[in-house]
């Protein structure tokens, strides 16, 4: 099953998507605890209990929105199309195919998944208008509660909106059959979330104001429902907004020139869709002359189709269009559609002369033989305007490689989905960004990433059962290479590690304010943070301030304090428990224990933009504590099981790092420590190695297989700075 994945700010990764950019997803919630005497509390580092939500639209498709806006939802089936908007960064809307000609009467607040995802049970309360005299009744998947005259009250659960969906689909095949557009049977009633909140007005009402009226017409001519997104291209502040179509739609809108864009959708004679087609509006004016005006986007214009002639022989599986249209000043909207198995059509537009319309296509295939080795292609490109002939290749000298190695729990069993999506300016700003692949786990993915458009792409993978998202940093992949990229390689661990793109910093000082943190779940690669969508694990964090305990609470796994200006050492301290998640059994128990010296005289590395500083004095620099880091390499199958009688585990201690600057101390020492029977005795391995590159080895005994050893891992630098990581269950060892 394949998976769509879209957002503003890739996980204030990613999502930028958001979703570009890099760090954590959301930035931590703020706590307090009470401290002694000498340092006191600021902020608490807390993981909400679930980041995530699963939304079930009124047709039954099923999406899950992530706290930075993004969306991912199931793969389309053939000839199946979901719209896609938001406004400067607000709520985001995502409109199936059967549900766009009946916007109007089919209210966008039932569309409006940043406000679904808070729905308790998934159940969506509606109210229902009937046209006067008419008797209210139920439709199919609709469950009445009460009327009173001509209005009622119902709800959609997960359950019945399919049936809802089924209906809609079902009156668009009926209306093409009989030669009519595609919804013009209106429902019977107009329909909308109970407890909504009327349209937002994004017009400044100082602004001479003239009557618009907006009109969609088909192929035929003919006037349909839909939706279309409208932008001021000399102010967006002056008009922001998606205008949903019900026949004839009059607005009021300020003076001046607009662009327009309309998403269409051509359908046979079973309501199955056969095309989609943008159609644009440029440049049209809106004067001080008397009269009402007409903004009609026509469908006829979208001519131009687009097509992709891919490399490797790879079978096209989906397609997703983005289109940006922005004023001068960046402000604008971000619409897009998602599709596959019918062609796309666009209006050619000229590069505006004002403002940007950036579009840009995401292309996915399978290669040959992908059944067995999931091989894939994934291409982009983009343009300023749309062009007249909009068909892009991207040749295999233009290809890199990228290998994907997807590690997993041996008592994971759901499939994993590994997200691409091209790093681009514009979808930093507004998002509807990356796309990927469910597979089996533990699995190897041959990915051929296009660099036609740009070279940076992101890369991040959604586990299984576990819900959980291991982010990454955008990474540059050059055509003709091949890269190896190791996803929730084991042994896991709770610990810091080194980012290049946006992060909070985790080990900062600036002024009299200390930041240090430790992120619940890492893997083996220097940039790669797992964020907990649904299912979290319970944190508990101390920190002591010389050996004096300041911060101490449940759910933290970090704190931002005010210190004395005095030379001191902090000792952090997180326990993450992860034994009561679904499709874990190693690594379920993690404590890290991190020392580090703070100094306030001393001139630590400056933090560098554009991360940004917990610990913020304005008056003073913010500078990057010496704190540890270890990466493993433990020498094991895909399942992190070992089937070796002698196990080999490679170390690489450093410290915390932002965009390349952090401390610099040597490394002096490494040590590691196993234990078969749950932690009661410890047994030292050999280590070998100096500077901060260690190779440790020890017998995996026979009559230990089928169990899971813990380890216990220790290193120092030669600032006096620490790290103690003891992982339960860090690997498996294979009968």
């Amino acid at each position: 099953m394949r998976g769509r994945v879209s957002g503003r700010r890739r996980a204030a990764v990613v999502i930028a998507l958001a979703l570009g950019g890099s760090g954590a997803l959301a930035p931590p919630a703020l706590g307090s605890s009470g401290a002694p005497a000498g340092a006191a509390t600021v902020a608490a580092f807390t993981e909400p209990a679930q980041l995530a939500h699963e939304v079930t639209l009124p047709t039954g498709d099923r999406v899950t929105v992530r706290p930075d806006g993004g969306t991912s939802f199931a793969q389309p089936a053939e000839r199946k199309a979901f719209q896609t908007y938001q406004l400067d960064g607000g709520h985001r809307y995502v409109i199936p195919s059967d549900a766009a000609p009946f916007l109007g009467r089919l209210d966008r607040s039932l569309f409006d998944v940043t406000a679904l995802a808070t729905a308790e049970g998934g159940k969506i309360p509606l109210e229902l208008t009937f046209p006067a005299g008419v008797t209210p009744s139920a439709l199919p998947g609709i469950t009445l509660t009460s009327a009173s005259g001509p209005t009622a009250t119902g709800y959609l659960t997960p359950e019945s909106a399919p049936a809802f969906g089924a209906e809609l689909h079902r009156r668009i095949a009926a209306d093409v059959a009989a030669g009519r557009s595609a919804g013009s049977s209106a429902l019977p009633a107009t329909i909308r979330r109970a407890g909504a909140p009327g349209e937002e007005q994004t017009v400044q009402p100082h602004f001479p104001m003239r009557i618009l009226e907006v009109r969609l017409t088909d192929l035929q001519g003919n006037q349909v429902n839909g939706r279309v997104s409208l932008v001021n291209i000399d102010s967006a502040a002056k008009l922001l907004r998606h205008v949903d179509v019900d026949g004839v739609t009059r607005i009021a809108v300020p003076e001046g020139r607009y662009a327009a864009s309309a998403i269409f959708s051509d359908r046979n004679a079973a309501g199955d869709l056969t095309a989609v087609r943008t159609s644009w509006v440029e440049g049209f004016v809106v004067d001080a002359s008397p009269g009402v005006k007409t903004l009609t986007v026509e469908e006829k214009k979208a001519t131009a189709e687009v097509k992709v002639a891919a490399p490797k022989g790879a079978k096209e599986d989906m397609v997703s269009s983005s289109f940006y249209r922005e004023d001068p000043t960046g402000r604008g909207f971000a619409s897009g559609v998602i599709f596959r198995g019918v062609p796309q059509y666009v209006a050619p537009v000229p590069r505006p002369d004002r403002g940007l319309l950036h579009y840009v296509l995401q292309w996915g295939g399978k290669a040959p033989g992908s059944e067995v080795r999931h091989d894939r292609v994934d291409l982009s490109f983009s343009t300023e305007g749309l062009p007249a002939d909009p068909s892009f290749t991207t040749p295999e000298s233009e290809l890199a490689t990228v290998l994907d190695r997807m590690y997993s729990d041996p008592a994971d069993t759901v499939p994993v989905a590994l997200e691409n999506g091209p790093v681009d300016p514009v979808i930093l700003r507004h998002g509807l960004g990356a796309d990927g692949f469910y597979l089996p786990a533990p699995g190897v993915r041959t990915v051929y990433l296009g660099t036609s458009h740009t070279t940076e792409w992101l890369q991040y993978e959604m586990k299984g059962s576990t819900r959980q998202l291991m982010t990454a940093d955008p990474h540059t992949f050059r055509p003709g290479t091949t890269t190896t990229v190791d996803w929730s390689r084991g042994p896991l661990s709770a610990g810091l590690g080194h980012w290049t793109r946006e992060a909070s910093c985790y080990a900062c000082a600036s002024g009299n304010t200390v930041s240090l943190a430790v992120p619940v779940l890492r893997d083996s690669v220097p940039d790669h943070t797992a964020v907990h969508l649904f299912y979290s694990p319970r944190t508990h964090y101390s920190l002591y301030w010389n050996d004096k305990q300041v911060f101490d609470e449940d759910g933290a796994y970090g704190a931002v304090i005010s210190v004395p200006k005095a030379p001191a050492t902090l000792r952090g301290v997180v326990d993450v428990d992860r034994s009561a998640m679904p499709g874990v059994s190693q690594a379920t128990r993690l404590r890290t224990e991190l020392t580090v010296q703070y100094d306030p005289n001393a001139s630590g590395p400056p933090l560098p933009a554009p991360h940004t500083c917990r610990a913020t004095d304005p008056s003073q620099p913010c500078r990057i504590l010496g704190a540890l880091t270890v990466d493993y390499r433990l020498e094991s199958d895909l399942a992190t099981t070992s089937h070796s009688p002698l196990q080999v585990l490679g170390l690489h201690v450093g410290h915390v790092g932002y965009s390349g600057a952090g401390a610099h101390s040597p490394i002096t020492s490494a040590t590691v420590s196993v234990s078969f029977d749950k932690g009661v005795t410890w047994k030292p391995a050999p280590v070998a190695g100096l500077f901060g590159e260690y190779v440790a080895m020890w017998r995996n005994p026979p009559e230990a297989a089928g169990t899971s050893p813990a380890l216990k891992v220790t290193a120092r630098d030669q600032a006096g700075n620490a790290i103690t990581q003891t992982i339960e269950n860090a690997y498996t060892i294979g009968r």
